[in-house]
């Protein structure tokens, strides 16, 4: 029996706009969080290097589920125009070891498609089933929010 079980949340927008608009986006994201996500960011900024620099490290709090969460994570892996991976540092990072953020150019749109990678304990799921829904809820409407968010933003 595995000690922990993958699972792989995934949300996609179509925006009609180019990858290096929504770039730029990213790229001025200690402006732009709070934006982004009025209801539930609260702030970002890099703590060492630069936003969207490989080994840049980042403070971000933002409202999970009515409570305010709070975030060391490091970005690992930065594409420009197409890949944002970052990862949590300890103890997010037992649960939620990486986000991936691709931007893809398809015909005159961009899509761009937020993936979470979850790593959950047999025993987890089994003490914490009802909550377990309800992480996923949040996940799922907080992450389907800030798509359409950005979409709205990018077009107006």
């Amino acid at each position: 029996m595995k000690l922990f079980e993958p699972l792989v949340l995934r949300d996609s927008v179509e925006i009609d706009t180019t990858p290096e608009n929504i770039w730029k986006f990213f790229k001025d994201l200690e402006i732009n969080y709070k934006i982004w996500h009025p209801e539930d960011h609260i702030l970002f900024r890099c703590t060492k290097g630069q936003v969207l620099e490989k080994g840049s490290t980042f403070y971000a709090e933002q409202y999970v589920m009515g409570k305010v969460q709070k975030y060391k994570g490091t970005f690992i892996e930065i594409v420009p125009n197409r890949k944002i991976v970052f990862k949590f540092s300890f103890p997010v990072s037992i649960i939620t070891p990486r986000i991936e953020w691709l931007i893809e150019p398809k015909g005159s749109v961009t899509v761009f498609t937020a993936i979470t990678y979850m790593r959950l304990g047999k025993l987890y799921q089994k003490l914490f089933k009802k909550s377990m829904g309800t992480l996923v809820e949040a996940h799922d409407k907080h992450v389907g929010e800030e798509g359409e968010n950005l979409k709205k933003i990018m077009e107006s």
